[in-house]
């Protein structure tokens, strides 16, 4: 009877720490305890718990495709929309070369954030410019000069470069507030 039961793939997080209930979050549905899911899921399919994806040792590959666990593996990381104030949480976006494969962009964890088809157009035909100084970190410059950064907390509008008249010898920069950094924003070529 057990051959006949579906087979389910399904993305429970489970977080280390004191938690005597063992509450664990299942991706689409929200938190649970780890009974709920043995209990409620377990005479009803088939399922196996598998070990966390490492991100960081996914291998770049010589390709533009995105192979399926680059894919997983930017879901894991970035599971919403990158696109400034952007909500989308579907897990059926596209996936987009920060840097572009063609204008040397690897293809690799680091270079890639997933968008909406719309966001993704306007960002490779709207003039819009987008960096990623660490993975999961999104730097975006719009077509009339504006910064922002996407992380994992939302969007936050950051304060523009100096013009070339206040500094006409140096390329445009940011700096970060709070950071130990300075990042270098380099016009694409």
């Amino acid at each position: 009877m057990a051959d006949l039961l579906p087979t389910v793939v399904l993305f429970v997080h489970m977080y280390a720490g004191a938690d005597r209930e063992k509450v664990v979050r299942v991706e689409g549905h929200g938190p649970v305890t780890e009974d709920w899911v043995r209990d409620v899921l377990g005479p009803k399919a088939k399922f196996t718990i598998q070990p966390v994806l490492d991100i960081e040792g996914q291998a770049p590959v010589d390709a533009y495709e995105i192979p399926d666990r680059h894919r997983q593996a930017v879901r894991l990381m970035t599971p919403a929309d990158v696109f400034p104030y952007a909500t989308c949480t579907d897990s059926s976006m596209q996936v987009d070369h920060t840097v572009p494969h063609d204008h040397g962009g690897i293809s690799g964890v680091g270079n890639y954030g997933p968008m909406t088809t719309t966001h993704h157009r306007i960002k490779t035909h709207g003039h819009f410019e987008c960096r990623q100084p660490f993975p999961g970190i999104y730097l975006w410059r719009d077509p009339y000069g504006a910064y922002y950064l996407v992380d994992h907390t939302g969007t936050r509008r950051l304060p523009s470069a100096p013009t070339d008249t206040e500094q006409p010898t140096r390329r445009p920069f940011l700096e970060m507030w709070q950071t130990p950094f300075a990042l270098r924003w380099e016009p694409a070529a």
